[in-house]
């Protein structure tokens, strides 16, 4: 199931709620929001610690007995697991506890909790997805982040319209944890005015790896050598891994060549925009840096950023200055139109 699923599994008895759940997926604070919700539905005010147990990467003895506990003055128990080996490590689950889960008393709930993605072909996994207690929290998208955004702006007493929201989330990136912060730092900035701008979200957020990779892009598209330069040596001081920058320019062209395919098979702007599964601020951007280059170039400089990756995790070229060599080969490719 999704969280949305998950929601609608709050809102009934708790009865509903099976005894044993997994929590996986990238969105980590909707994730802990879906914890604190679980909680709250399941725990008495003021008997929260009797009542709740949380194991870190326990015995299965550990975990059978916090389970059969009974609860205190409450419905339900809840035994929160975090991290288990069995999911994301190299160990398997004893038969113990495979054998186990499906015994879990109707008094307690028993949640595994996953900070990465688990290993799906596990039996600790695949034994829990039997139970039908797999719950994914998946990025938001399109209109469902750009509405977190605007209700996020609106809690603090700020209005946003949707193509800010867009600017904000093409600039910050998708991660909800992270947008909060960057909304509560620009509402910040705005002081009293009541609507936020583009203007505020340039001043003082801070642009995720993509963002400043679509912007060396942008430097280079405009001959700009200097200030790509410049956004690349500031990702690197940063921490940004050099492979991780390598395959963002390479994602980067690659979405410039599927646009200059789609528009040789006359497809439509809005076709474009939602084949290219990015907010619509982002896809016009990305149609305007497609329009400087031809389809050759475009295809050069594709081949470029995956000759050069290549070449580094085959060994036959070291990954310092491996970024540098594409950006120069890339404004090359630029200068030669």
């Amino acid at each position: 199931m999704d969280r949305k699923d998950f929601q609608k599994l709050l809102s009934k008895d708790s009865a509903s709620i099976p005894s044993v759940l997994l929590f996986e997926g990238d969105e980590e604070h909707m994730k802990q929001d879906a914890l604190h919700a679980l909680c709250k539905k399941l725990l008495p005010e003021g008997l929260e610690d009797l009542n709740r147990t949380l194991l870190e990467s326990p015995e299965t003895d550990q975990v059978i007995a916090a389970s059969e506990t009974l609860p205190f003055m409450a419905d339900r128990r809840l035994t929160i697991v975090r991290n288990h080996p069995a999911l994301s490590g190299r160990a398997e689950a004893d038969d113990r506890l495979i054998e186990y889960l499906p015994s879990v008393p109707p008094s307690s709930i028993l949640l595994f909790y996953c900070i990465s993605k688990p290993d799906g072909r596990k039996k600790l996994y695949t034994a829990v997805k039997k139970l039908n207690g797999i719950v994914t929290f998946a990025p938001l998208k399109d209109m469902e982040l750009t509405g977190f955004v605007t209700s996020a702006f609106r809690d603090l007493g700020k209005e946003c319209d949707e193509r800010t929201a867009d600017f904000l989330v093409f600039t910050c990136g998708s991660d909800t944890g992270m947008l909060l912060t960057e909304i509560a730092k620009v509402a910040a900035h705005a002081g009293d005015a009541p609507s936020i701008h583009p203007d505020s979200v340039r001043a003082v957020a801070t642009p995720s790896t993509e963002c400043t990779v679509f912007q060396m892009v942008d430097a280079v598209v405009s001959g700009q050598g200097s200030r790509a330069f410049l956004l690349m040596r500031n990702q690197l001081l940063a921490g940004t891994d050099r492979m991780y920058m390598l395959s963002m320019l390479l994602r980067q062209f690659r979405l410039l060549q599927h646009i200059k395919i789609m528009q040789y098979e006359k497809k439509s702007a809005a076709e474009i925009r939602s084949a290219l599964g990015v907010p619509p601020f982002a896809a016009d951007q990305y149609v305007r840096q497609a329009a400087a280059y031809t389809n050759g170039q475009v295809k050069n400089a594709v081949n470029i950023c995956f000759d050069t990756e290549f070449a580094v995790k085959s060994g036959k070229l070291n990954q310092e200055g491996a970024v540098e060599a594409v950006m120069l080969k890339l404004l090359s490719l630029r200068r030669k139109s």
